[in-house]
């Protein structure tokens, strides 16, 4: 503590800073703390990655090319000047493989999960790896450049909403002039989707009753039908731009900065069988190359994984393709299906359709 006091006795003056916050009591009460995670023994976990291992192994063109299994437990005590003393705890537990599939061809699938309690179905996570492989080794490659639409299935399309809309969110990019949606709150910005942050979701994989400094954690909307509403907080962005701290605030090595929670895209009124034939392409799997989206100016160009072409209704699988376009530029032509999914990586969303990206490869 006296090496903290007399770094920040060095430090240059932020006439912007107001101080710390005050107490305040937690907005819910569900705590994501499972002991059957703190209990499982080693042997237990090594022993279900041998088992994600050899099921997958089981198909004979089916190769692993590796595979994790994790438990872990966080607690947290804050405490400042101002008499907040705000403590939680957590658990968290997830595995996920990685597969070569092997024939005329080559191809890769991932999948994963993760939950904040004991949750096991290997089944689920090898039988999408599995398909994600053998269809990528029959994957035959483009040839062309496509203009139109392209479904993103839920687990890339989060992906490219950490990478693209998280950042431009954060009040420390409004505050910086980096995020695109300064002055926009109340204007139309994405389309028809509406976007929560909400830290008090039970089960979430992000929810805790506090952030790093101790403000509780809450829901609020951040795009409302496309309008924008609001951005993510801490304390010194909240009394710096004249509003209360939406509880986002995030430590990095010491710095007190500002993260997502629970991020929730709802649901629309497509069927994913309807968005899906009114593609051209459809991205599943991973993005390579998400984090060089450029938040700043809404342009992203990656590629994708595991894609498919849209042929006479059927999906044709296709070797990787590079995706691009402007979020902001097409965010009108936004189509999400109805069925909210849950990626694992803490967002929750449906598989949404864009109009007006350039496929090739």
């Amino acid at each position: 503590m006296e090496a903290a006091v007399a770094l920040a006795s060095k430090a240059e003056e932020d006439p912007y800073w107001e101080g710390l916050p005050d107490p305040e009591p937690p907005l819910h009460g569900w705590v994501g703390y499972d002991q059957g995670v703190t209990s499982a023994p080693t042997s237990w976990l090594l022993k279900l990655a041998r088992e994600l291992i050899a099921e997958a192994q089981r198909h004979p063109s089916i190769r692993v090319s590796g595979t994790f299994v994790s438990a872990s437990e966080t607690a947290y005590y804050v405490a400042n000047s101002r008499g907040v003393s705000a403590s939680d705890k957590g658990t968290h537990f997830g595995y996920g493989i990685e597969l070569k599939a092997v024939g005329a061809g080559e191809g890769i699938g991932f999948s994963s999960m993760s939950s904040r309690g004991l949750h096991v179905d290997i089944y689920g996570v090898l039988e999408r790896a599995t398909t994600l492989a053998l269809d990528s080794m029959k994957g035959e490659k483009l040839g062309t450049v496509i203009k139109g639409n392209v479904l993103f299935r839920a687990e890339p399309f989060a992906s490219l909403v950490d990478a693209l809309l998280v950042p431009a969110l954060s009040a420390l990019s409004v505050l910086e002039g980096f995020s695109p949606l300064r002055d926009k709150i109340g204007q139309k910005v994405l389309g028809p989707l509406t976007v929560v942050d909400d830290g008090t979701m039970v089960g979430g994989l992000e929810t805790s009753l506090f952030d790093a400094e101790g403000v509780a954690r809450r829901r609020k909307v951040l795009f409302d039908k496309g309008v924008l509403k609001g951005y993510l907080h801490n304390t010194y962005t909240a009394r710096r731009m004249k509003c209360e701290s939406t509880g986002n605030a995030a430590r990095v090595r010491g710095a007190v900065l500002i993260a997502r929670t629970n991020l929730v895209v709802e649901g629309g009124e497509d069927s994913e069988e309807a968005l899906a034939s009114d593609s051209a392409v459809v991205v599943d799997g991973y993005l390579l190359s998400v984090h060089t989206v450029n938040y700043i100016t809404g342009n992203f160009s990656v590629v994708a994984s595991n894609p498919y072409l849209v042929k006479n209704g059927e999906l044709k699988p296709l070797k990787p393709v590079t995706v691009s376009g402007n979020i902001y530029e097409v965010a009108g032509g936004l189509r999400p299906a109805k069925r909210v999914k849950n990626t694992y990586t803490g967002i929750y969303t449906p598989d949404v359709l864009f109009s007006g990206l350039t496929v090739s490869g």
